[in-house]
């Protein structure tokens, strides 16, 4: 069997247990990878930088998964789905480690190892997610699954201040590390039931820029990927910054951003299961994805222009309703790249779009620290600057309407 292609998969797997494990690595990976912007003041004060080094630190998460993505379909294809998750959780362990070190250079490389890792999280959950018997409600199948992305948000900012307070922020990354091995020993209680299908011939580095020629090829996925890097840059400058935006410009306390960072994620929850039941609904996944784009352009704007002077309750409705549509979209766009992706290639459609997601969370982070220190730019203004990114994602996808399979 040739290595661009999966196996022909015969056996369904059950709804629950797969969501359960899917969910639970994409949260903990993730909570790994954003840990430090929870802790950011804390940590940057200890290492002598400015707090806005964190976008730096996300930067160079999402550059390891950005190059890793590439390889993604074949590491999920030689060594199995489970396994392959389980190497995501394994790095990600180390990365926190090395990230608890102490040192800029040693936080660096961290922060690529965890990346690293976290390229494979999607392939691996996507190709498990598409042997379960609900094929019906694949858009709120696959966003059930990427509320990991918040529920891992929302796990840093309500455990990380709180053990930097008690402690400090190392402890923090170790606490991080700890709960992801714990997982990973978990999933070898069905590793070999999961991963029987594997392709054990299959080479991983033969031909890595398979995914990326597949979807270039397919219009419909070219636009969609190019589309995913605006909504994820401004993604993650959302997660990544909200915590100091609010203490240096809104006067918040560490312990009050970090509980609305806990919020924001738990509104970017909400909205990946809204957002997904609408797509089934509306039979539409992408009609969907260009709603939620339109809504984040006001609540950027919106957050943008927060003050000091504004209620609590004004600043959290802000704040969680552009949680609610910057981080609600990944199930539905991942649901309809799966749905797109030619037979037997979801491995490496979702793989290779997502090296082009993953791009845009490089850029998105690092444009909006150096607008903060080189540019001298606030906060505020930066996330204004956030709308027209998402303008330019909703063109995109307006771009990729014609013929989509919905």
């Amino acid at each position: 069997m040739s290595a661009s292609t999966e196996p022909q998969q015969t056996q369904a797997l059950p709804v629950w247990p797969v969501l359960a494990a899917t969910t639970g690595t994409q949260s903990l990976t993730t909570l790994c990878a954003l840990g430090l912007s929870a802790v950011a003041p804390r940590a940057a004060e200890s290492l002598g930088v400015g707090p806005a080094m964190v976008g730096y630190q996300v930067a160079i998460v999402y550059f390891g998964a950005m190059l890793t993505s590439l390889i993604g379909g074949s590491v999920v294809r030689r060594f199995g789905p489970t396994r392959a998750s389980q190497i995501a959780l394994w790095v990600s362990v180390v990365g926190c480690a090395l990230t608890a070190y102490g040192s800029l250079w040693s936080m660096a490389l961290g922060a690529w190892v965890m990346g690293s890792g976290y390229g494979f999280t999607n392939p691996a959950a996507s190709l498990l997610l598409s042997r379960l018997p609900a094929s019906g409600r694949m858009n709120l199948i696959f966003s059930i699954k990427q509320c990991g992305v918040p529920i891992g948000g929302m796990l840093a900012g309500l455990l990380l201040p709180p053990m930097t307070l008690a402690f400090d922020w190392q402890a923090a990354m170790l606490l991080c590390a700890l709960l992801a091995l714990v997982l990973s020993l978990l999933l070898q209680r069905v590793r070999l039931q999961w991963d029987a299908e594997r392709e054990t011939e299959t080479r991983i580095f033969s031909r890595p820029l398979d995914g990326l020629i597949m979807i270039w090829r397919h219009p419909i996925l070219r636009w969609l990927g190019l589309a995913s890097l605006a909504y994820s840059a401004v993604q993650l400058s959302v997660t990544g910054f909200l915590v100091t935006y609010l203490v240096a410009e809104i006067e918040f306390s560490l312990l009050a951003a970090g509980s609305l960072l806990a919020l924001v994620q738990v509104a970017g929850a909400a909205g990946r299961l809204s957002w997904g039941w609408l797509a089934d609904r509306l039979r539409s996944g992408l009609l969907v994805l260009i709603i939620n784009g339109a809504i984040a352009v006001l609540a950027a704007f919106a957050t943008a222009a927060i003050t000091p002077h504004w209620p609590w309750l004004a600043i959290a409705a802000a704040t969680m309703l552009f949680g609610f549509c910057a981080i609600g979209w990944n199930g539905v766009f991942i649901a309809v790249i799966a749905r797109q992706a030619p037979p037997g290639q979801i491995g490496n459609a979702t793989g290779g779009t997502l090296s082009i997601t993953y791009a845009g969370v490089l850029a998105g982070p690092s444009l909006f620290a150096a607008l903060h220190d080189k540019a001298g730019m606030s906060y505020g203004a930066a996330y204004a600057l956030m709308a027209v990114a998402t303008l330019i994602g909703i063109a995109l996808l307006l771009q990729g309407r014609r013929g989509i399979k919905r």
